[in-house]
C-alpha cells in the first residue's frame, strides 16, 4: 500500500495535540535512511508513526531497531501492519516497539528491562501476534509509562553504540537533542532529526543567525553538524505551515560531564536576557562580581557591551575558564 492507502485503510488522522504531520515522500524517506549507517547497527527510531521511515530502516537490515512511540493508536497500527505482513522484519534484526514518552526512556540502560529481555527464553508467549513474534510487558519504575515489547528474537546485545533517527513534532526538538546529546549517560554516536527549517538554520547559523544557547550546546557535544536535506511542507499530510530540514549530528567521542555541566550552566546564564549585555546577565544570574567580569572581559579583549550571541564557542570556553 502507498501512504494515502495506509492512511485511508487504518483511518489515520493526524492529532494536532501531538504535533503530528506525516512525511509521505519516499525519496526523502530514503535520503534520511541513507544518511545513517544502518546495516548491522543498533538503531533507535523516535516517533515512527505508522512506520513510513521504519520500512526504509528495516530494508537496510539493522542489527536491532527499537521504536519509541507515544501515540497508542500508532502502536496498534504498527502491530497490525506487522501481523498483516505489510512491514517485513528481517530475520536477523532484533525488533522492539515501546509505547511511551521518549523523554522518559533510557536506551539499553535499565537493568530491570535488560533482565526481563534476557528471561524471554523462559517466558515465551504462546499467544504471539504473528509468527515468530512474542509480547512482553514491562512497567518502568522510573516513569509513568508502560513499555510494550514486540520481539522477533530472544537474544539481545548488551549496551552498545547506537544511532537515533527521529521524525518528531517540532515542539520537542530541543528537549530531545538535550536529552540524547547531554543528559543520557549512554549517548548515541549519531542523530538524524527532522525539524523546523528555521530551527535547523539557527543551529547551523545560516543566513543572519548568530549563536544561540542551543547551537552552542550542540557544538559543544558534536564533532560535526550537517544539513542532510530540505523538506518542503508539501511533502507532509497534513501540510504544516512551514518547511522542514533534516540535520545530522555526530557526537564527539569524548564527553567530559563536569565541563559540560559548567559550560551549559554559564552559557544558559549568558542568554537569560539575550538583548541585554552579557556582562550584566552573568553578574545578575551567577552572582559574579562585576569587577571580576570587567577584568576577564578586558583580558579576553571582549567589549563590555558584547551580547551572548556574539561569542563563538572558543571565546565562551576561554571566558568560562577565566571566571571559574
Amino acid at each position: 500500500m502507498d501512504h494515502k492507502e495506509i492512511l485511508r485503510h487504518y483511518g489515520i488522522r493526524a492529532q494536532k495535540s501531538l504535533g503530528q504531520n506525516f512525511l509521505v515522500n519516499d525519496d526523502i524517506l530514503e535520503t534520511i535512511a541513507d544518511s545513517v549507517e544502518i546495516t548491522w547497527k543498533d538503531i533507535l527510531e523516535i516517533g515512527p508513526g505508522y512506520g513510513a521511515l521504519t520500512e526504509k530502516i528495516l530494508a537496510r537490515k539493522p542489527r536491532s531497531l527499537t521504536l519509541v512511540e507515544l501515540d497508542k493508536k500508532m502502536v496498534y497500527i504498527l502491530q497490525s501492519r506487522i501481523r498483516e505482513g505489510d512491514i517485513i522484519i528481517p530475520e536477523e534484526t532484533i525488533f522492539t516497539i515501546i509505547e511511551g514518552d521518549v523523554l522518559k526512556y533510557t536506551p539499553w540502560e535499565s537493568s530491570e528491562i535488560s533482565q526481563k529481555r534476557s528471561n524471554l527464553n523462559e517466558k515465551w508467549s504462546h499467544s504471539s501476534p504473528g509468527e515468530g513474534l512474542s509480547k512482553w510487558i514491562v512497567q518502568n519504575k522510573y516513569g509513568e509509562w508502560e513499555a510494550e515489547f514486540w520481539i522477533q528474537r530472544t537474544s539481545f546485545s548488551e549496551i552498545s553504540p547506537y544511532s537515533v533517527i527521529a521524525n518528531i513534532p517540532y515542539y520537542i526538538t530541543s528537549p530531545i537533542l538535550f536529552r540524547f546529546l547531554h543528559e543520557l549517560e549512554n549517548k548515541p554516536e549519531e542523530m538524524v532529526i527532522l525539524m523546523q527549517k528555521e530551527v535547523g538554520d539557527k543551529i547551523c547559523r545560516k543566513k543572519w543567525y548568530n549563536n544561540s544557547y542551543l547551537s552552542l550546546a550542540l557544538e559543544f557535544s558534536c564533532e560535526t553538524i550537517e544539513e542532510v536535506c530540505l523538506v518542503p511542507k508539501e511533502n507532509f499530510i497534513p501540510s504544516p505551515k512551514i518547511d522542514s530540514s533534516v540535520l545530522s549530528f555526530k557526537r564527539k567521542k569524548e564527553y567530559d560531564t563536569l565541563r559540560a555541566k559548567q559550560f551549559l550552566k554559564i552559557t544558559s546564564a549568558g542568554f537569560t536576557s539575550p538583548r541585554k549585555k552579557l556582562l550584566s546577565n552573568l553578574a545578575n544570574t551567577l552572582h559574579i562580581s562585576k569587577e571580576v567580569l570587567h577584568e576577564s572581559f578586558e583580558w579576553l579583549e571582549l567589549l563590555e557591551t558584547a551580547r551572548a550571541e556574539e561569542l563563538g564557542i572558543g571565546k565562551w570556553k576561554e571566558l568560562i575558564e577565566k571566571i571559574t
